[in-house]
């Protein structure tokens, strides 16, 4: 049954329309076959991402609103064309305002329009394991670049637990929901390998689950609840123009 709500990215009378100043958006060129490279970064004026697609912005997007990107249905196409933006904060502009700009942006730019629906699905309950977590509390956030060869995953982060889950939630044959209660920023690096990826002799990798247990001190419990979904009813390919 589709329940109607405030669509999350209309500004509506709860927020005031804010937006960069200047965007760039142009497509990835092509990655080398097998390999692929996502970097995102932030500071005081400029947002530079790099290879990202629009699913990748949706989960930065629907982060607050603790909503993950596979909660998102839309064309297949969302989690595999891709590109480089480059864009200017306003002027006072804030890095905790970024998703408020970005939802501006895909509104704008690709003429994005979604509702809202409730689903029961399977996910899992990311934790703290019982011996604590390994990672390194960080001063500040805001960056995730991932590199991936061959099935083998190198992540390198300074972010929060929610926006890990939703990495996790990509990955992984079902939604990964933040309970770890670790607030703020973490800085981490993981290496895995990804399922059907064939390990080598002679550097193997653990699977992602064995990896976030023993290299961050996490842990990932099948667990099953109803969960809210965000049905994308349009979006462009091509977004206007520059």
């Amino acid at each position: 049954m589709r329940v109607p709500v405030l669509l999350l990215l209309t500004c509506g009378s709860l927020f005031s329309q804010i937006a960069f100043e200047v965007a760039s958006i142009k497509p990835a060129p092509p990655q080398e076959m097998g390999r692929t490279s996502v970097r995102r970064s932030t500071d005081k004026a400029r947002l530079s991402y790099s290879n990202v697609s629009l699913m990748d912005m949706m989960d930065i997007v629907t982060d607050a609103d603790r909503v993950q990107t596979r909660q998102v249905l839309g064309p297949e196409w969302l989690d595999s064309v891709r590109y480089d933006i480059l864009a200017k904060l306003p002027e006072g502009g804030k890095e905790e305002q970024i998703p408020e700009m970005l939802k501006t942006l895909l509104t704008e730019r690709f003429g994005l329009k979604m509702h809202n629906e409730s689903k029961e699905m399977a996910m899992y309950a990311l934790t703290v394991n019982k011996t604590g977590s390994k990672m390194k509390k960080a001063e500040d956030g805001g960056s995730f670049n991932s590199n991936s060869n061959k099935g083998r995953v190198h992540i390198v982060a300074k972010t929060t637990m929610e926006n890990f889950a939703n990495n996790l939630s990509l990955r992984m044959d079902r939604p990964v929901v933040n309970q770890t209660e670790l607030e703020g920023s973490w800085e981490f690096q993981l290496d895995f390998l990804a399922d059907g990826a064939e390990n080598g002799a002679a550097d193997p990798l653990p699977s992602i689950y064995t990896a976030v247990q023993d290299q961050l001190g996490l842990k990932l419990t099948p667990t099953k609840a109803p969960v809210r979904m965000i049905v994308v009813d349009h979006i462009d390919r091509v977004p206007a123009e520059n």
